[in-house]
């Protein structure tokens, strides 16, 4: 078996110094993940927009809605105005701390979408007063099925990988 053997002469300062900067990024990566963050959001609200949880699956195929509140909807809602991004999926925001990524929204009915639960008045004699399909209800408890929004998909990692690989990129150029 023969050997190869590679012989570098001159100053090794622009490797080392590309590899410093490589080393920081790691130590710091607050930069990268400000820069990946707005783009998990533009998923997530795409994801929204099709009525497509994380793992890809319909919303259409959980729980369907109630009929009278599907009946009078217009729109998506909660989601989309006018061709805007409004309410839970206009309110999504990305920010970063200390070396993570967080994602989502501080909107007060976003669990509620996210995970599913029933609604409760706040007194436990109370009544949940509301009107839906021309009718006013009166009633203890609503029961709001899950849609899932928030989650760490495929696409998402990929977006990860290819921000990554650009800051990556310009560190070891020194741009």
């Amino acid at each position: 078996m023969t050997g190869v053997t590679i012989k570098l002469s001159g100053s090794l300062v622009p490797i080392q110094d590309s590899l410093k900067r490589i080393g920081a990024l790691g130590a710091d990566p607050s930069a990268v993940l400000a820069g990946i963050g707005p783009a998990i959001v533009r998923n997530t609200q795409r994801r929204m927009k099709a009525g497509i949880d994380p793992r890809g699956v319909l919303w259409s195929s959980y729980a369907p809605l109630n009929p009278l509140y599907a009946r009078e909807k217009t729109g998506s809602g909660i989601l989309i105005s006018n061709g805007r991004a409004v309410g839970l999926m206009g309110s999504l925001t990305s920010r970063v701390q200390g070396n993570r990524l967080i994602w989502g929204t501080n909107m007060p009915y976003a669990a509620i979408h996210q995970f599913g639960g029933i609604i409760r008045p706040k007194t436990p004699t109370g009544r949940l007063v509301f009107h839906m399909g021309g009718q006013l209800f009166r009633v203890k408890s609503v029961k709001i099925p899950a849609r899932p929004y928030l989650g760490f998909t495929d696409e998402d990692r990929q977006v990860v990988i290819e921000g990554l690989e650009d800051f990556l990129s310009h560190a070891m150029r020194g741009s």
